[in-house]
């Protein structure tokens, strides 16, 4: 391997050890545990480019793509309903925000 791939995936590896004890010590001074990790899928190699999504809770087999192109983009369409949910917050904070601007001018007049 190039030694600068070396030097290169040393540091991130130093810098994610960093990130997880400074993550273990914010936890350990405010008096919390540390919530688990608990990933959504499974990637499941099959040889050559192929792999298989397999969702964790239900084991059921989410697709089969082909590509790293092609595995980001079946990634970043699986968000969680975490996701959905902060999203549809900001929809509503923004449409009230706006009913509250179009009312106080309103009044105004």
């Amino acid at each position: 391997m190039n030694q600068t791939i070396r030097q290169s995936q040393a540091i991130l590896q130093g810098l994610r050890l960093q990130t997880s004890q400074a993550t273990n010590e914010m936890y350990q001074r405010i008096g919390r545990d540390e919530p688990i990790r608990i990933l959504n899928y499974t990637v499941v190699p099959h040889g050559g480019i192929t792999v298989e999504v397999v969702e964790r809770s239900s084991g059921s087999v989410k697709g089969e793509p082909f590509s790293h192109y092609n595995d980001c983009q079946f990634a970043a369409s699986h968000k969680p309903a975490k996701a959905f949910a902060r999203s549809l917050l900001r929809w509503t904070t923004g449409s009230a925000l706006l009913l509250l601007l179009f009312a106080y001018f309103g009044a105004g007049n």
